[in-house]
């Protein structure tokens, strides 16, 4: 099965993003994302998040948030990290603001896969721990030792 610890990747994690806009945050995730499959069209896949995200917003009660989609452009499952230096409303029910995203996209045949991923998240997101580890992580590698504790 496919782990968290599997999916981070140095170059996906974005530290102290400065924005105040969800749109915004998915651009520049996105933009940012490199050593991707060449096959994935990286304007195609912004635009089904962006899509997604204003159909149902992704804000969590826990100051985090989970935009993604599903794609049939996506060969395997791919996340990004981010952690913005400002919370940023993703429209959680609480109306608490965010400042980890967790970004997703998704092959359409893995939608099991991918909500076991995500179950497994969101109990780590309850621990405040591992919260508060992720909004003092100095660098990417920090953040990749704390996914390899999980």
């Amino acid at each position: 099965m496919l782990e968290l610890r599997d999916l981070i990747k140095p170059e996906h994690i974005f530290l102290d993003l400065e924005s105040n806009d969800r749109f915004d945050v998915i651009h520049q995730i996105v933009s940012r994302m490199t050593g991707l499959d060449p096959a994935i069209d990286l304007v195609q896949f912004e635009a089904e998040v962006t899509k997604r995200e204003r159909e149902i917003p992704t804000g969590l009660q826990m100051g985090a948030a989970l935009p993604h989609a599903r794609s049939k452009g996506i060969p395997e499952v791919i996340m990004a990290f981010a952690r913005l230096q400002e919370g940023v409303d993703f429209g959680a029910q609480t109306e608490e603001t965010a400042r980890l995203v967790f970004l997703f996209g998704v092959p359409s045949d893995a939608i099991n896969e991918y909500l076991k991923l995500v179950a497994k998240l969101c109990r780590l997101l309850r621990e405040k721990t591992f919260r508060s580890k992720l909004l003092s992580a100095e660098n990417a590698e920090e953040v990749i030792a704390i996914f390899q504790k999980t």
